[in-house]
């Protein structure tokens, strides 16, 4: 009987240990703050007493992306706050807040306010009214190590600053229970994915003013980043070039819808009755172009009108169809979903296989480049001239 006592006892040493171990091994906050200007509780307060209180009930009681509750007397009533990303599962957001409510607890000890954030969610209480009341006096900055290309600098700030005020606008809209939108652009062929969120007791204007505010600490976050994220109690935004880290949801605004380009008649002599599409983009000044970052030079100023990031995804849909591997060029059927849904992140194209010369007069007369031919290795006067052998021309069909 006393040894499987003192069996019991030990399992039950171990599974105490094991507890406390689980408690203490939380995830580190992305960023939290612990103000010691709103005041601090002694151990064993009634300002304690009802914190734990409220935290529990959050932990056990979330059951959507936005939790609010508020326990006690003042002044001891404590307000709190809890913020799921909005595009998460419910089980990937209860998970998260019982994570906040402990770390919360252990790297504010005292302080009657603090706010904590990690990837997922967002934890938040005070001895103040924060129901909504817009605060974007805590929080803090998150950037990319990586800069974007000087050449890039203005054209990604425009781009962003384009795709966040239409962000901004969509979350500003939702309602009671989300505020939240997603959506992406393009920087020299490059995706740039962003999100912005605001705590959805917010009113469409208090929204609107938040993200406002926290959008205009890019130049003091990010500036000149590739990605950069500032998240503050009422509201936030992140952004990343080339990293999805969002998951789409079906609050995401669709994309403008483009027109695939028209098809060609069934040219005389050919069996198959499937139509073929000309592309006239490949020359070698839009593959040295695009390799440089300098991809608006192709554009005709004259089209002041409509989108330039469709056009470049459009001449970057051409350079995948003139791929030299056959397997990397997309199917009509493809092409037709590039140019109709942003949601696709195109691949990077390598250099085409042949260029056609922008002079070309006739037939007989054109010049053609082997992609086997290094660049280094021209001259502006360099020409392979065409074989005698009928077999060496080749007519291009899509798949």
């Amino acid at each position: 009987m006393a040894k499987n006592l003192s069996g019991f006892f030990f399992f039950s040493f171990i599974l105490i240990h094991l507890l406390a171990l689980s408690i203490n091994a939380q995830p580190e906050f992305l960023i939290d703050t612990c103000p010691n200007d709103s005041g601090n509780y002694t151990t064993n307060s009634t300002y304690q007493a009802n914190l734990n209180t409220i935290l529990s009930s959050i932990s056990t009681g979330i059951d959507s992306g936005f939790y609010n509750d508020s326990f006690g007397q003042a002044p001891n009533r404590v307000n709190a706050i809890v913020l799921c990303r909005g595009d998460v599962s419910l089980d990937v957001c209860q998970g998260c807040v019982r994570n906040a409510t402990r770390k919360i607890f252990q790297n504010c000890p005292n302080q009657m306010e603090a706010v904590g954030w990690y990837d997922e969610c967002m934890i938040r209480y005070s001895n103040k009214s924060i129901l909504g009341v817009v605060d974007t006096g805590l929080g803090g900055y998150l950037w990319n190590q990586q800069n974007v290309s000087d050449n890039l600098v203005d054209e990604f700030n425009q781009e962003l600053q384009s795709l966040l005020t239409s962000l901004r606008n969509t979350a500003a809209s939702g309602n009671s229970l989300l505020k939240f939108a997603t959506g992406n652009t393009t920087v020299n062929f490059q995706p740039v994915y962003a999100l912005v969120q605001c705590t959805p007791d917010l009113s469409k204007t208090q929204c609107t003013e938040c993200l406002d505010e926290v959008i205009k600490q890019i130049p003091a976050c990010c500036q000149q980043r590739i990605g950069g994220r500032v998240l503050m109690p009422s509201c936030n935004f992140r952004f990343e070039s080339n990293d999805l880290f969002f998951n789409p949801t079906p609050d995401s605004p669709p994309p403008s819808p483009l027109l695939p380009p028209p098809a060609e008649p069934p040219v005389e002599g050919n069996n198959n009755n499937t139509a073929r599409t000309v592309i006239i983009i490949v020359v070698p000044v839009a593959w040295k172009n695009w390799r440089g970052g300098t991809t608006m030079n192709l554009i005709d100023p004259s089209l002041t009108s409509g989108s330039r990031t469709e056009m470049i995804r459009c001449i970057h849909i051409g350079l995948l169809c003139v791929q030299e591997n056959v397997a990397s060029r997309p199917t009509m059927s493809s092409v037709v979903l590039m140019l109709n849904s942003y949601s696709l992140t195109l691949p990077v194209p390598s250099e085409p296989a042949f260029f056609m010369h922008s002079t070309i007069s006739d037939m007989s007369s054109s010049v053609a480049y082997s992609s086997s031919i290094k660049e280094a290795d021209r001259t502006k006067n360099d020409t392979i001239p065409l074989t005698a052998n009928e077999a060496s021309i080749t007519d291009l069909y899509p798949r």
